[in-house]
């Protein structure tokens, strides 16, 4: 249209719901190399599979997770074969932290990664049948993981059996089975990045380079996360 100007727009993006965590260690020097390189890495599936595999690491992570996570020990292979990709970000923040330690408070500077999981519920939707209008379907896929991920808080075989008991009693609809068994294996692939990889890897460099430990690792996890996003469409059309 003659006098028109381009259409420099954003545009809100249906909400995705999903983890948001955050891995806090002290500020020291001699911590900076392992995170930097163990993030690098995260973004690519196939180091996450290759760290995985390697005896060392393995031994390591089944000994980290098996007494309260004996699932994610345990299928360390078939989860991690599952994997289409690392994280697709983070972001990294300081703090001055006080806590109550073995040997009284102990103040020290604190560097958080916060790290945001999701889904990709759109893509889920693609081969979950829950309305025969495409869109509609896209938004009742994103309404029902919604309401399966609030509240999630322990891991992936709780998650399991939550699910399957409520099907069993009627309190999740049949036809979202589907839906509960994609999320069960996202649940599955997050705990093993977050947990085998990301905070397995920093704990066993610990170990390895004889770094002066800490009493305690802390990964903190939000269920409760919704992420809305406004993304730019360039020059997608034009306004008169």
């Amino acid at each position: 249209m003659a006098g028109s100007t381009p259409l420099r727009q954003y545009l809100y993006q249906p909400p995705e719901h999903g983890l948001q965590a955050e891995l806090y260690l002290p500020k020291r020097a001699d911590f900076q190399g392992v995170l930097y390189d163990t993030l690098t890495d995260a973004f690519d599936a196939a180091n996450i599979r290759s760290w995985l595999a390697d005896a060392h690491t393995r031994a390591h992570i089944v000994r980290l997770l098996d007494r309260h996570w004996p699932e994610l020990a345990g299928n360390m292979d078939r989860i991690a074969a599952r994997l289409s990709s690392g994280i697709q970000g983070y972001t990294m923040y300081e703090v001055d932290g006080v806590y109550a330690g073995a040997d009284g408070v102990v103040s020290e500077r604190t560097q958080i990664v916060r790290l945001m999981f999701v889904p990709g519920l759109d893509a889920l939707a693609e081969g979950i049948a829950l309305d025969p209008d495409p869109a509609r379907n896209r938004a009742r896929v994103r309404d029902e993981a919604q309401i399966l991920l609030r509240n999630y808080g322990a891991d992936a075989a709780f998650f399991k059996q939550r699910n399957a008991d409520a099907l069993t009693r009627g309190a999740i609809p049949a036809e979202l089975l589907d839906l509960c068994r994609a999320l069960e294996d996202w649940v599955e692939e997050v705990g093993l990045v977050l947990f085998g990889y990301i905070a397995g890897r920093v704990c066993l460099a610990i170990q390895d380079r004889n770094l002066r430990p800490e009493e305690e690792i802390w990964v903190t996890t939000n269920w409760g996360f919704t992420l809305n996003a406004l993304r730019f469409a360039g020059n997608g059309g034009t306004v008169p």
